[in-house]
């Protein structure tokens, strides 16, 4: 297997996103031992845990996005509500790759979401999105900040081609061009309740 094989199991397996054959050989890696795979872990663990620290309240966006998209969310009707995971007795939240349920398909053909945490009291959430081979996320803006950690394959924003192990943070008020993958993707993303349901809503601010 090679590094860069290495680096992209580590990462779904981090952000609970690997199943099947892959999670079975990788988890065996992992229990023999192996320090490479335990060290690619580590590595990737702390990066989704700082990815999802760093979304702290952000600046106000520009005057009137707000209140034009959250109107254009509201007079839409409501899709499928994402249910965030259960917590158990000692208030600890798990989601296992190994669950195929939970995916929500966006307007957007071949684009999807999975809600992983969603902090109210904070205003945003995490989630990990996928796009198909051929997938194009249509141009957008962002009422708040947006971060977004690649876990696998690839993902242009604009002219930007992004990889396994590539950050990218959309400020707020920020316009994104075309999001596009040639390959597929998996992404792990921190991102405001509203710009979520603008997604969810097919709204384009």
């Amino acid at each position: 297997m090679s590094t860069e094989e290495l680096e992209t199991l580590a990462a779904l397996h981090a952000a609970g996103a690997l199943d099947g054959e892959e999670r079975r050989v990788f988890e065996a890696r992992l229990a023999s031992g192996e320090f490479e795979a335990k060290e690619e872990l580590r590595r990737f663990r702390e990066v989704a845990a700082r990815v999802a620290l760093a979304c702290a309240p952000v600046a106000d966006p520009p005057a009137g996005l707000r209140e034009r998209v959250l109107g254009a969310v509201r007079s839409r009707a409501p899709v499928a509500a994402a249910v965030p995971p259960v917590p158990d007795s000692d208030g600890l939240h798990f989601v296992m790759g190994s669950e195929e349920d939970g995916w929500q398909a966006l307007p957007v053909p071949g684009a999807r979401v999975k809600l992983l945490s969603l902090v109210k009291e904070r205003g945003y959430a995490v989630v990990l999105g996928k796009l198909d081979p051929g997938a194009q996320y249509p141009p957008h803006r962002h009422l708040h900040a947006e971060q977004v950690f690649v876990l696998s394959g690839d993902l242009s924003i604009g002219e930007r081609r992004l990889g396994p192990g590539d950050f990218h943070q959309a400020d707020a008020g920020t316009w994104h061009r075309v999001n596009r993958s040639e390959a597929g993707c998996t992404i792990l993303a921190v991102i405001s309740i509203e710009d979520l349901m603008a997604q969810q809503q097919g709204v384009p601010a």
